[in-house]
């Protein structure tokens, strides 16, 4: 009787039966995705099927070699008498690596090296943090980890500097392919194996809506654009674009230029509102950024374990890109380019494989702008299609992106309504709230609905304290504030809130009601309304965007006004407080120059969308690359990220997560520090299983400041520390704050801290 070598602790399954399966779960994989043979066919000019096949039909084969064999059916007595993984020890204690041990194999020598690679990484243990279980662990493997070393550095020291990141773009695509696929076919092979439900990977699908009946000025635009591997398309915020972007998508998936759709957002409340628009339109939506999980269960239902399991899996799906329409944030994709973690592989094969619209493509700063470049030259070198869509994108946009090998000579853009006055513009200056405001605020109070932008939180605040004194009026039915120091749950139920005053359907209804007060969180996320808006002054482009809903679902000619934000120094003279819009030194705010020509370029008058875009247009006039010491060191950083990680990974791996390494950061924001809001300090069940369980609580009680604000809350006894525990022995030092500084009405409010 032939011996039963088993495939894992927990199942009564073999090896081969094991890899039978992986091998038909990748087979369906491809089969549902034809464009990926297609692709790296044409790129490699290699079969992508067969590289697969041999890797998923040979990378258990480790698992036969009798120290791992004999570990392995201890524990599985183990667990059939306990029906309990944490009694399992035997294959944890043996330091045997089956994935290495596989490789040491001597009839699979003669596997392509990219297969080889497939099988090392799998179990993310193709890392220099790793290199002892190659050296020491397992008989023979040295030879091949010296392998996979000097292939790594081929990179680096055998062409030209100029042509590194070229050749190891198309190495890492090519390695990637095999080493991805492989990786998911496992995962859900031994889901269905252990008897759970996987997602079906479904093809994109997007019909244009015929409740519609015309195409809309910007969706007609996509006609124009849609054959440009890389096009830029201006048009006014509420003008359709979302359906411009599907449209767009459409025609590359049908004339196999991609498979799927990515669209990358400025940041994950922007990622979420696109996502749920999206999502009443097609049917898997994935959208991944560090809080999406959350949003998924956000309406405060019960779910079961297996209806976790199963949002877990679809996440990961989003998280790599796999879904036929992915929602993200585009420091999702630039952190995926430094290959600091395994799954970084599959994301970059995945978006080599997309469609990729970058929306709101103005919103980012000089220093991620940068970043952008790296990720727009990565893509174009991929024969990534690329839309770029904004609606104050300036010409000069165009030079700084053909830095990327993005060469325009137009911007398209939508002049149906570019003409129409959009508002009336007038200024008033305020020193917390002076009577000039009042008068304006008072119309809040009379039924009118109305919209406040604030720079900053501590202002926002005191918009909305100003509101709660005017009692009887004030109610929490007809006032919300929203900032970005709330916990999701809170930040879930202020939009649902926001959108039941002030968004579409209320508009529709004529039901529209009440006060919103924002900061800049809702410049770009909230899909609400009104015609009378109030903003602190903000750098022209930022401005358009909150004046982008004003009049938002009706033809009106909306009201706003512009106000200065002043303070009292301590000699009680009044200054200009400009923050966030400019650099923090020596204790004080300075303005920036962008925000400066802004303040004196907008006059009080009335705006078309033509008006605000010519305006964009002289604040910048040109895009400079490379513009300080930091930004272009941060750039090039990246592409040494790129080129010294396309195949081992560092010995530094980041979390699942993170936006930033110890040398390149996604953007140029001061530090910022995790406390934690609704924490009973009495309540000892703060013990965690794992990290994942961690992170559940964080984004239910997590709130962000920064870092400067922290230690004055730390110094002033708003905050006080409490030990909590991942695991056995994982310590963790956790900052609470006190119940009086947090409420779901105002968020996180640490008074006279601000400067």
């Amino acid at each position: 009787m032939p011996i039963k070598y088993l495939a894992k602790p927990t199942l009564d399954i073999s090896v081969d039966e094991h890899q039978k399966h992986v091998e038909d779960e990748a087979l369906k994989i491809l089969a549902s995705r034809p464009f990926l043979q297609k692709k790296y066919k044409d790129i490699v000019n290699k079969d992508l099927l067969k590289r697969v096949q041999l890797a998923a039909r040979y990378h258990d084969v480790g698992k036969k070699y009798q120290k791992w064999q004999l570990a392995c059916q201890k524990d599985h007595d183990i667990f059939k008498k306990t029906n309990n993984r944490s009694n399992m020890k035997f294959l944890r204690n043996a330091k045997f690596r089956h994935e290495i041990a596989t490789l040491t194999h001597p009839d699979l020598q003669i596997l392509p090296f990219p297969v080889k690679v497939a099988i090392g990484a799998h179990h993310s243990k193709l890392a220099e943090s790793e290199e002892h279980r190659w050296e020491k662990e397992i008989p023979k493997a040295k030879e091949i980890w010296h392998n996979f070393k000097g292939m790594k550095y081929e990179v680096l020291n055998k062409i030209p500097k100029y042509e590194q990141f070229e050749k190891a773009l198309l190495l890492r695509y090519e390695y990637a392919g095999p080493r991805s696929l492989l990786q998911l076919a496992d995962h859900r092979a031994s889901a269905t194996e252990e008897g759970q439900k996987i997602p079906a990977l479904l093809p994109f699908k997007y019909e244009f809506p015929k409740e519609y009946k015309t195409k809309r000025g910007v969706q007609k635009i996509i006609d124009e654009l849609k054959d440009d591997s890389f096009s830029v398309l201006r048009a006014p915020t509420g003008s359709g674009k979302t359906d411009a972007a599907l449209l767009w998508a459409k025609h590359q998936i049908e004339n196999e230029k991609a498979d799927r759709l990515v669209i990358a957002m400025p940041t994950r409340f922007t990622a979420n509102a696109l996502s749920i628009s999206t999502a009443e339109k097609l049917s898997q939506v994935g959208l991944y950024h560090s809080s999406s999980w959350f949003q998924r269960i956000s309406d405060g239902k019960e779910i079961t374990f297996e209806e976790k399991s199963l949002i877990d899996k679809e996440q990961d799906l989003a998280r790599l890109l796999v879904t036929p329409i992915t929602v993200t944030t585009i420091d999702h994709l630039c952190i995926s380019l430094t290959g600091t973690r395994e799954d970084h592989h599959s994301i970059f094969f995945n978006l080599a494989n997309s469609c990729v619209v970058i929306d709101e493509a103005d919103f980012y700063d000089d220093f991620t702008q940068h970043n952008i470049l790296i990720l727009l030259k990565a893509l174009q070198l991929l024969n990534v299609p690329i839309l770029l869509m904004s609606a104050t994108v300036p010409k000069s946009s165009l030079e700084f992106y053909s830095q990327a090998g993005c060469n325009l000579s137009n911007i398209y853009e939508d002049k149906s309504d570019i003409k129409r006055i959009r508002c009336q513009i007038t200024n008033v200056d305020d020193l917390s709230i002076s009577n000039d405001i009042e008068s304006i605020l008072q119309k809040g109070i009379d039924g009118t609905p109305l919209i406040i932008y604030a720079n900053t939180v501590n202002r926002a605040q005191e918009y909305f304290n100003w509101f709660y004194n005017q009692a009887p009026f004030f109610t929490d039915n007809n006032i919300v504030l929203y900032h970005s120091r709330f916990t999701e749950p809170d930040k879930a139920a202020i939009e649902e809130k926001l959108s039941k005053m002030l968004g579409q359907k209320a508009w529709a209804k004529g039901s529209q009601f009440g006060i919103a007060i924002l900061t800049q969180i809702g410049e770009l996320s909230v899909n609400i309304s009104a015609d009378l808006m109030i903003s602190d002054i903000c750098p022209i482009d930022r401005l358009v965007q909150r004046a982008g809903r004003l009049s938002r679902f009706s033809t009106n000619k909306g009201n706003l006004y512009i106000v200065k934000p002043m303070k009292k120094d301590n000699n009680c003279s009044s200054y200009f407080y400009c923050a966030p819009y400019g650099n923090y030194q020596n204790g004080s705010w300075q303005v920036s120059s962008i925000l400066e020509k802004s303040m004196n370029l907008l006059c009080e008058n009335e705006y078309s969308s033509k008006m605000f875009v010519d305006l964009v247009e002289k604040i910048y006039p040109k895009m400079e690359v490379g513009s300080s010491a930091s930004t272009l060191n941060n750039m090039e950083e990246l592409k040494k990220l790129f080129i010294s990680n396309w195949l081992i990974l560092p010995a530094t791996q980041l979390e699942q997560d993170d936006s930033n390494t110890s040398e390149w950061k996604s953007r140029d924001i001061p530090p910022q520090f995790t406390v934690y809001v609704n924490v009973d300090l009495f309540n000892n069940d703060y013990f965690f299983k794992n990290k994942s369980e961690f992170k559940q609580f964080e984004i239910r009680h997590g709130v962000q400041c920064y870092n400067y604000e922290f230690y004055k809350a730390k110094n002033n006894g708003f905050i006080e520390p409490a030990t909590f525990y991942i695991g056995e022995d994982y310590e963790l030092k956790l900052w609470i704050v006190k119940r009086s500084y947090y409420s779901s009405v105002t968020g996180l409010s640490f008074k006279d801290l601000e400067n």
